[in-house]
């Protein structure tokens, strides 16, 4: 079992804090399920919470934890705590950390329903790869997306619900340079809302305060034309020629300039 329940005891409380660094985020992962996200928490909240669900006392070393590997995010003062988001010009939409618990069965009723099989051939699935999923593979591929070390990845969450996702790949890949982001909007009824467009703005807006880089990298597949219009509304323009790829699917790179402020 390669997951966080070997940590577990039989009540679901964290009874040894590992010692890998990807088996600690999924800890820390399941741990941040166990706090509202429309809740702001003191200090003794978030301590009363981690005693809760652990079993070695160090609540202390848990919290900082959570703080310093992005699951929760304080004032500056400490004095509020609550799960860590971005924030996006769309009423009631916010860019959260995955939910270990929740998001592996929105994907499945994503992939598996009326809409799934053209979501993922548009994302560029082959036939041979666009499959109906399980729960058991979406575990496996949010798990992937929180232990991660190429890419940094968020829900789409609107009014408390998961809607889609948004990643960033910080590796370059063999078609694209580095920054690159990636995104689906699976619940069918958010889309042509606007939704899409101030997720990709948030996430532009966060890399030109984090001041590293100074190009973004996208693609879409020949076809798309959702996907190819979302992305030129936000700035994207055409890198290159249309190509095929080694699934003999077409796809056009774009890319746009950050705006960074170089001191």
């Amino acid at each position: 079992m390669n997951n966080e329940q070997r940590f577990l005891d039989n009540d679901g409380r964290v009874k040894q804090w590992p010692s890998k660094h990807a088996d600690k985020l999924l800890v820390l992962a399941y741990l941040a399920t166990k706090f509202d996200l429309a809740e702001i928490y003191s200090e003794a909240d978030v301590n009363g919470v981690l005693k809760q669900w652990h079993t070695f006392g160090d609540w202390s070393m848990l919290r900082r934890d959570l703080c310093d590997y992005g699951f929760l995010e304080r004032n500056t003062d400490g004095s509020d705590y609550k799960l860590a988001r971005i924030e996006t010009s769309f009423p009631g939409l916010i860019l959260v950390r995955p939910n270990i618990a929740q998001d592996p069965l929105i994907s499945v009723e994503w992939i598996n329903g009326p809409d799934g099989h053209e979501t993922m051939r548009l994302m560029g699935n082959t036939d041979e790869g666009n499959k109906p999923t399980t729960l058991e593979l979406e575990e496996k591929r949010v798990r992937e997306f929180i232990t991660s070390t190429g890419s940094r990845t968020w829900a789409m969450n609107l009014d408390g619900r998961t809607i889609g996702s948004i990643w960033l790949t910080t590796v370059p890949t063999n078609y694209l340079k580095d920054p690159s982001v990636h995104f689906m909007i699976g619940d069918t009824g958010s889309r042509k809302r606007g939704i899409g467009r101030a997720t990709l703005s948030a996430v532009i807006e966060l890399l030109e305060n984090e001041a590293v880089h100074d190009e973004l990298y996208s693609r879409y597949m020949v076809g798309n034309e959702g996907s190819a219009h979302l992305l030129s509304k936000v700035g994207f323009e055409i890198d290159g020629e249309v190509y095929r790829d080694e699934d003999g699917l077409y796809f056009q790179n774009v890319k746009r300039k950050l705006d960074i402020k170089h001191v």
